[in-house]
């Protein structure tokens, strides 16, 4: 890496952790350009040349986030694995990381809800980003009924769409109060009756019927 492209991803970094913090402390208001530029001691004008515009830099916030935990977390340990083994990997990788490093997932929920205002931009990132997770644990869900680990009668769409709002309750109810509600045993439990409920079950031979004697 050239030491440009080196000073691009420090300062990339930068500007993205500062906006991360921002959200965390003040929430999407907060996180202006003028008080990235503040934060980090670059211009407000390198911001902009960086992202674009807001919804650039909440696009750039959300693929740091989620396509770095995807990548570090999920990826290396459902590569091959069975459909509900991929679902049951996703959920424990989210579970690890509310239990190590929260803030990641926090800036995610926090952004979240505030697309719950009046900035169409934020509504529309996030309607995107949740239909396409809904699509990928959906597709997960299809995979696991094509190799007979997921039940025949699960349905993909309503089944990803109850593992996402479970996600999104337990971050909702974290946000409003995190120092009375612990979201970790919550996604155990999310985890576990996920599994019990879209699980196979075994086929047990029917015994044959012995033969009595006239």
């Amino acid at each position: 890496m050239s030491r440009q492209a080196e000073r691009t991803t420090t300062s990339t970094n930068a500007l993205l952790e500062a906006a991360s913090d921002l959200i965390v402390e003040g929430g999407f208001a907060s996180m202006t350009f003028a008080a990235i530029g503040d934060r980090t001691g670059y211009s407000r004008g390198l911001v902009t040349a960086r992202f674009g515009s807001k919804e650039g830099l909440v696009e750039a916030l959300i693929d740091r986030i989620v396509g770095t935990w995807s990548h570090r977390n999920v990826l290396p340990r459902s590569k091959g694995l069975p459909g509900l083994d991929r679902v049951a990997a996703m959920l424990d990788a989210i579970l690890r990381q509310a239990e190590r490093n929260p803030r990641g997932l926090r800036v995610l929920y926090a952004l979240s809800f505030e697309a719950l205002g009046h900035d169409e931009e934020l509504r529309s990132t996030f309607a995107k980003f949740h239909d396409a997770m809904r699509a990928d644990v959906a597709s997960l869900i299809s995979k696991g009924r094509r190799d007979g680990t997921i039940r025949a009668d699960a349905s993909p769409s309503l089944e990803a769409a109850m593992i996402v709002a479970g996600l999104r309750g337990i971050g909702y109810q974290w946000l409003l109060d995190p120092e009375h509600f612990d979201p970790v045993p919550v996604l155990v439990h999310l985890h576990t009756t996920t599994r019990d409920r879209l699980q196979a079950k075994p086929i047990v031979p029917a015994v044959p019927l012995k033969e009595t004697s006239s």
